[in-house]
């Protein structure tokens, strides 16, 4: 089979990559495109490994190599398991993150529906699990003053991310929806870029809703 007919074929098969208007399927066109010229320069009469032919073969490869990761990452994201609707729901409180890291999050997460108060952490102890609260609420005991909070806030968050003995005592209330994750597999997540950058938007946004809480509970005292 002679060169020029290979290098006109595998043009042919980009173009046809770019008529294609599924993204994955695009992709694994363009993949064939360019293990048709990779296989093309493979014919070359002359001295593969000189340099013009060199330096395209290269990128021929590149590209075949970028595709097959698209390809995969593409593949991946389509097949993944749908969000439940409780996850949907709990995905519009959290825009923080992107679709895939939402989606890692909730692999490596427990929900559970408390049919009995449940005692989070314990002021002065470490605390091993991250806990949200998706609905009803929790009592939270600091230094002996008692005051309630709402759904969608994060419980354990300091001694998570400072490594530190949790601040208060929290108790949550029976029929409370809670969201959990143990903190050596969070912090296994959290090594992935996006995800921590997500993470961390979100607990700059639950700690500036606490911090006004906190500031209306003084002012009611008052």
């Amino acid at each position: 089979m002679s060169q020029f007919f290979v290098f006109n074929f595998g043009a042919a098969v980009f173009l046809i990559g770019f008529l294609v208007r599924d993204m994955v399927l695009s992709r694994a066109v363009f993949a064939v495109g360019a293990a048709v010229f990779v296989y093309g320069f493979a014919l070359s009469d002359g001295n593969v490994f000189a340099l013009n032919n060199f330096l395209a073969l290269n990128w021929a490869v590149v590209f075949l190599l970028v595709n097959i990761a698209v390809i995969w990452a593409g593949l991946r994201d389509r097949f993944t398991t749908p969000l439940s609707p409780e996850e949907q729901a709990l995905k519009k409180e959290m825009p923080q993150f992107s679709n895939s890291d939402f989606h890692r999050l909730m692999r490596h997460c427990s929900w559970q529906t408390l049919n009995a108060p449940l005692q989070l952490t314990e002021q002065g102890n470490p605390s091993e699990t991250l806990y949200y609260i998706v609905s009803g609420g929790a009592t939270v005991d600091k230094n002996n003053k008692k005051f309630d909070v709402g759904d969608n806030i994060l419980i354990g968050e300091i001694s998570f991310s400072q490594e530190v003995p949790t601040t208060a005592t929290v108790l949550a209330h029976e029929g409370s929806v809670l969201v959990s994750w143990p903190s050596k597999r969070l912090k296994r997540l959290l090594k992935r870029k996006s995800l921590k950058a997500g993470f961390d938007a979100l607990l700059s946004n639950d700690l500036a809703e606490k911090l006004a809480n906190d500031e209306a509970r003084g002012a009611s005292d008052d």
